[in-house]
């Protein structure tokens, strides 16, 4: 799928290690791991997006089976994992694009809700996020790396 220069393509596993390009793989080598082994069982579906160069400039996950019920249901709710847009491109649409093209993807794989989990003090993701129609509160917790809400989006 090509739109406004860049393109939106499922990711090749052997590819992994051009996400450096996007978010620090190596300060973050246990996500990276967990996330490698994840693509490898089939529990995790990364697209990326390049820009016309070829470049990785973001990247959006899905995890189909996660340990935290109210995430996933299977057949019926599946997880948005990770949503990652390089900082100085924030802001150009890009992480909607990724959104809009994830949720036709699960509406063609059957799915009719999907879940995400946010750090309360990632306000522009909260809007994000809200504006693209996540809004029903599933769960408010913390972990490692903070204080975060889970939401919900009926895919219509």
């Amino acid at each position: 799928m090509a739109k406004n220069g860049y393109t939106i393509e499922l990711l090749n596993i052997e590819d992994f290690n051009k996400c450096q390009n996007i978010w620090d793989l190596k300060n973050n080598s246990e996500t990276a791991k967990k996330f490698y082994n994840q693509l490898k069982e089939g529990n995790r579906k990364t697209f990326i997006c390049k820009n016309l160069n070829g470049e990785f400039i973001a990247e959006i996950s899905l995890v189909f089976k996660k340990p935290i019920n109210e995430f996933t249901i299977e057949g019926k709710r599946v997880y948005i994992s990770h949503l990652t847009v390089k900082p100085e491109l924030c802001g150009n649409g890009i992480g909607t694009s990724l959104c809009n093209y994830i949720f036709d993807y699960c509406k063609k794989l059957g799915y009719c809700e999907i879940s995400l989990a946010v750090l309360l003090n990632n306000y522009n993701a909260i809007r994000l996020y809200h504006r693209l129609g996540f809004n029903k509160l599933i769960a408010v917790d913390k972990d490692e790396d903070g204080k975060y809400i889970g939401l919900l989006k009926t895919l219509d």
